[in-house]
């Protein structure tokens, strides 16, 4: 049949195979990071970044609600010094889950990448969920610790390592640690096969799902948006963020 390739069975306009009924991609293969090197989706994005923001009083976060900015270099220290609180403060473990339940705000980014950087498993919810549905949730993922606000943290039960509120100055103080030294926040392995995100699903029947998302499939994602970015000859990166953050934020 002509405009078929009969080698792989598939229409060269639209990639359908009639073999197996499956579509493929017509664009060419884009290399990705080797899977056994370890390598969380923050390290990557951040080495994609860097790249880009050569400046660093470029603006990379705005919350549009309140007209809140932070330049690239802000947003690079806060989650630096986010992470290094972390850990010494909270005895978090990789692969533990942290909750996330927030109304929009400049924090989130923040937050999302200085928990990924540690191996810790993000899991965002959407904060309009009725207590009931956040049970359910909190069943599902296991968290160990929860950021919330003061809005929302009558959801959470009682975790291991408890609440940390967004909106108050104990957690202000958390992005502005100025004892950071070079080489003092202790360094994490996260290898690729490990999850980095536990978003939910309403999926087709039934009560809401958990779903795993590992580092390589957000890897796979940025690269995708910045190969397309890099080929339409964009230099900024604001679609492959306002995307990322789209994902992580499409929450059930």
């Amino acid at each position: 049949m002509a405009g078929w390739d009969s080698n792989r069975l598939m229409e060269p306009k639209t990639g359908f195979c009639r073999q197996t009924g499956n579509y493929s991609c017509l664009r060419p293969p884009i290399p990705l990071q080797p899977i056994n090197q370890p390598l969380s989706a923050a390290e990557f994005c951040f080495s994609i970044f860097n790249s880009t923001f050569t400046d660093g009083a470029t603006t990379f976060s705005v919350n549009t609600t309140t007209g809140e900015t932070l330049s690239y270099s802000q947003f690079v220290s806060q989650v630096r010094s986010l992470a290094y609180s972390l850990q010494q403060r909270y005895s978090l473990c990789q692969n533990d889950v942290a909750f996330i339940l927030s109304p929009p705000s400049i924090h989130i980014p923040v937050v999302y990448f200085a928990l990924l950087s540690l191996g810790i498993v993000v899991s965002p919810a959407n904060p309009l969920s009725s207590n009931t549905e956040i049970a359910h949730q909190i069943q599902l993922s296991k968290p160990v610790v929860a950021f919330v606000t003061s809005e929302t943290s009558h959801k959470i039960p009682s975790l291991t390592h408890g609440t940390i509120l967004l909106d108050s100055p104990e957690f202000l103080s958390l992005l502005t640690q100025s004892n950071i030294v070079n080489g003092l926040t202790k360094s994490v392995k996260v290898n690729q096969s490990d999850t980095a995100a536990i978003l939910y699903s309403s999926g087709t029947t039934g009560r809401v799902k958990g779903v795993m998302i590992t580092h390589p499939n957000l890897i796979a994602m940025m690269t995708v948006i910045h190969h397309q970015n890099t080929n339409q000859g964009q230099g900024n990166e604001c679609r492959c963020r306002r995307r990322l953050w789209w994902r992580l934020l499409n929450r059930t």
